[in-house]
Order: structure tokens, then sequence, then C-alpha cells
């Protein structure tokens, strides 16, 4: 696996948690929205094409939210230390 990928370190790992539980409940409440809808109109709103891929953005994107936050701020605490 060391050919193609690096290892992901701790804190990535942790964002990537964090991420995969926040793709979950993208995919749960964009399923009972759809489920609700369903019950007073007798349609569907969202095609499963469209949940499917709400919940793979809702998880990257958020996930790379966590990692482009936590570099910022591990070259911020650099900086700082650095300096004095």
């Amino acid at each position: 696996m060391g050919k193609f990928f690096r290892r992901m370190s701790s804190r990535e790992v942790f964002n990537s948690k964090k991420g995969l539980i926040f793709g979950f409940y993208t995919y749960m409440l964009v399923s009972a929205i759809d489920y609700f809808y369903y019950l007073f109109k007798s349609s569907s709103l969202f095609s499963p094409i469209f949940v499917f891929w709400s919940g793979l953005v809702a998880f990257f994107i958020f996930e790379l939210l966590l990692n482009t936050k936590d570099t910022f701020t591990d070259k911020s605490v650099r900086k700082k230390f650095d300096k004095s």
C-alpha cells in the first residue's frame, strides 16, 4: 500500500471518522426528508442517485475542511513558537 498512498496521520484518521459520521447523518437527513415528502405527496422528492452522492460529497468536503483547518492551525502554532 505504501507505493501509491502515504499513511494517514492519527489526526487525519480522526478527521476521516468525523467526516464519516457527518456523511452518515447527511444520508439519514436526506432520506428522512424524502420519506416524509413521500408520505404527504405520494411521490419522491430526491432521486436515489442524489441521496447517494449527497452523503459522499458531505463526507469528502467535511473531511477536507477539517484537514485544512488542522493544517492552518498547525502552521500558526509553529509560527508563534518560532518567534519566541
